[in-house]
């Protein structure tokens, strides 16, 4: 009895050793590009500059930023220990200003909107990464809806900011992602602008999306 219970002592463990695999570096499949669908909710606040350099500018009118919006596809990448993105995205934003609050012009101003962005991570957890980008955006008017007779609104801006936020790996593939931004117009808002000071927009962002890597 004793050897039988040695013989199948042995099998089991064998057959353990067996079942086990190991990988090395070079097993793991490195997953360098990925597309992620995103969509982005904003909202825009005004940057006021005055004509005199060093001067502050006195301000005359009201200004009440609304939420506004966006969605579009997303295009990443690794290049050693940088992150390279590519969007695509249709985005809008939409304010409200006049000589007080009872006089108030609404305008809702929809943009094609294409940015490029450089990105750094920091792993958290197996799970979990802290990502920031640095992105670039140029963005083409398509329509713009105002309340009343006005200039037109600009009819392209561009702009940096930063943004920052979790990604949440979920499997070998898929990764949930949530950014917080802020990003910053050179661009003013009107073409023939009306003030005696500039008038630019700052977005503050909160973007999530799904990414799916190839």
């Amino acid at each position: 009895m004793a050897k039988y219970t040695l013989i199948l002592a042995g099998l089991f463990a064998c057959t353990s050793l067996t079942a086990q695999v190991f990988y090395t570096d070079s097993d793991v499949r490195d997953r360098n590009f990925s597309v992620a669908p995103y969509v982005q909710a904003n909202t825009v606040f005004r940057r006021t500059v005055a004509e005199v350099v060093g001067q502050q500018p006195d301000v005359t009118d009201v200004f009440r930023g609304s939420l506004g919006g966006a969605y579009g596809l997303s295009l990443n990448g690794t290049l050693k220990n940088f992150r390279l993105g590519l969007d695509v995205a249709q985005s809008n934003f939409a304010y409200r200003q006049g000589a007080d609050l009872d006089n108030m012009v609404r305008t809702q101003s929809n943009y094609l909107m294409l940015r490029g962005r450089l990105g750094f991570k920091t792993e958290i957890s197996d799970e979990t990464t802290l990502e920031v980008w640095v992105p670039i955006a140029y963005r083409r008017l398509q329509s713009v809806q105002r309340d009343g007779s006005s200039d037109a609104v600009a009819s392209t801006i561009t702009s940096a900011g930063i943004e920052l936020g979790p990604s949440i790996k979920l499997n070998e593939n898929w990764s949930w992602f949530g950014l917080i931004g802020l990003d910053n117009a050179f661009s003013e808002f009107e073409v023939n602008p009306v003030n005696a000071y500039r008038e630019y927009p700052l977005w503050v962002t909160m973007s999530t999306g799904i990414r799916f890597a190839l």
